[in-house]
């Protein structure tokens, strides 16, 4: 069996969907994967299984590093990268000396999301010009891997444009053994969840808002993200509603999914930019995978996957995200469901299904 090693941007106790569905579960069935996780709270090299665990230190020679903890680089048909372009240097690197063909996997645009924030914050045009030149450089050093994995093609187009390598976008998806459906409560209250990260590019402001103008209804907000403290801060001019929100900070999958089966609905508005467009959040998924229904913002690519009978749609505007809110609470229950089951069914049958995306990647690495 040819063997595949993933050098992660991860956390090591990091199980999200991607790679324990997709690497470490689907993808064995056709390759032996190595999973490398960076930490910063160990110090030396761990063997965990199929997984190696490396000191944060060592990032910037990950080759190297392997190499001198007796890691048998020359077994390894393919070496991935997920994200960091001064990995993805180092594996190039190396390519020829040990045989290997590199992928480098794109979650998220996230020099594009630098560039946009550098604006944002307007930390001056240098720092601005900094920025797109690094976008500039990754750019041409993907072009030199042997497949690149974004999550779409409009992803790919957006912001890789010009590419000549092999591609095949690696969306988050749906694992077919482990979706389910919430259990009903028939409380009266409405629970909304959000999953994944706010920062400023976000404006999540914009839907606390929306909360707050519809404060008397029966509503609970979740919020499941990875930075707490700058949290709280953001909900410290909301006192009105503190109450009827909870902060979970959790990277914990089972952890995740069993309070994400707790609520009715899951949130995955966001403003209307190329940024955010360009594919299916991951927290869509997230949530579908609990047939809890989306609050999608109202964009080509929710519009092609889903209708009216899967998903809630809305501008990213107070008032229309409050009035959506308002159509939402009063939804009954067992509708709520019905939609999270006709979404999470559709979501299937699209493709979206880890199992058949690791045939597919496994017959485009074999064509390499």
């Amino acid at each position: 069996m040819m063997k595949l090693l993933y050098i992660t941007d991860q956390e090591e106790y990091s199980e999200h969907g991607t790679i324990g569905s997709f690497f470490h579960g689907y993808l064995k069935r056709h390759l032996q994967v190595n999973v490398v996780y960076f930490t910063k709270y160990k110090h030396s090299f761990q063997v965990k299984g199929d997984d190696f665990v490396v000191p944060i230190q060592y990032d910037d020679n990950i080759i190297a590093y392997l190499q001198d903890q007796s890691v048998d680089l020359d077994s390894y048909e393919f070496v991935f990268v997920r994200n960091v372009q001064k990995i993805l240097k180092t594996v190039l690197k190396y390519r020829d000396f040990y045989g290997y063909k590199v992928g480098f996997r794109a979650s998220f645009a996230k020099s594009t999301q630098a560039y946009e924030l550098a604006k944002r914050e307007r930390l001056g045009i240098i720092r601005q010009i900094r920025v797109a030149f690094g976008n500039w450089t990754k750019n041409r050093l993907i072009n030199e891997v042997d497949i690149f994995m974004p999550t779409s093609w409009q992803m790919q187009r957006l912001f890789y444009p010009n590419l000549t390598c092999h591609i095949y976008p690696l969306n988050s998806a749906l694992d077919p053994q482990t979706v389910s459906a919430r259990p009903l409560r028939h409380d009266g209250i409405c629970r909304f969840i959000y999953v994944g990260s706010l920062d400023k590019l976000r404006e999540f402001e914009v839907i606390l808002d929306a909360f707050e103008s519809i404060a008397s209804l029966p509503w609970q907000l979740h919020l499941l993200v990875r930075t707490p403290e700058g949290i709280e801060q953001m909900l410290q001019p909301y006192g009105a509603i503190k109450n009827k929100i909870e902060v979970i900070d959790t990277d914990e999958l089972d952890a995740m999914n069993a309070e994400v089966a707790q609520c009715d609905v899951g949130l995955a508005l966001l403003p209307q930019c190329d940024l955010y467009s360009n594919a299916l959040a991951s927290k869509v998924f997230d949530y579908y995978s609990a047939a809890l229904p989306a609050l999608l913002s109202d964009t080509k690519t929710n519009r092609e996957t889903f209708n009216e009978q899967e998903a809630f749609f809305s501008s990213f505007e107070r008032e229309h995200i409050a009035a959506l809110l308002q159509t939402v609470i009063a939804t009954d229950e067992a509708q709520l469901l019905a939609m999270g089951t006709a979404g999470q069914n559709k979501l299937l049958e699209l493709g979206y299904n880890y199992e058949k995306m690791a045939e597919e990647l496994f017959a485009a690495l074999a064509r390499l």
